[in-house]
């Protein structure tokens, strides 16, 4: 449900795709429909039936950052063609990335920009409604 309290103007064009369409590059929800088959595939705790879904919500959006970067950076668009990625299509990189790239340095929010709306994400601090006494884990080695 939308809380429209806090779309001021905002003016949303709703539109009905039938379940039964088929999930080609035609239908317009093929972009979702894709991530969701990237996603299913790719981690375990979004598997149907499993006993490996994320307890805590935080763990699962950790997940989800994760397959965000390898998706805009690491992923080609297209694994016939090879010839570009997501970040590479929107001019954001020049090169398709490797791990070792993306995991070579800690960004630090101190010298890198951090959107207050990503804060709560990346200081671990995203409550899970579900648990009645979530434990927070609290950082005492890192600086």
């Amino acid at each position: 449900m939308l809380d429209h309290r806090r779309l001021h103007g905002l003016e949303v064009e709703q539109h009905t795709i039938s379940s039964r369409a088929a999930r080609t590059t035609s239908n317009p929800l093929w972009v979702i429909n894709l991530l969701d088959a990237l996603v299913r595939h790719s981690c375990a705790n979004h598997k149907r039936e499993t006993i490996a879904f994320s307890k805590a919500s935080g763990s699962s959006i950790a997940r989800m950052w994760v397959l965000v970067a390898w998706r805009n950076y690491m992923k080609w668009c297209s694994e016939r063609r090879r010839a570009d990625t997501p970040a590479m299509r929107v001019g954001v990189c020049m090169k398709r990335a490797s791990a070792n790239q993306l995991l070579k340095e800690r960004l630090f929010p101190s010298r890198v920009g951090l959107p207050e709306a990503w804060s709560d994400h990346y200081w671990g601090r995203v409550e899970s409604r579900q648990l009645r006494n979530p434990k927070r884990h609290m950082l005492r080695y890192a600086a």
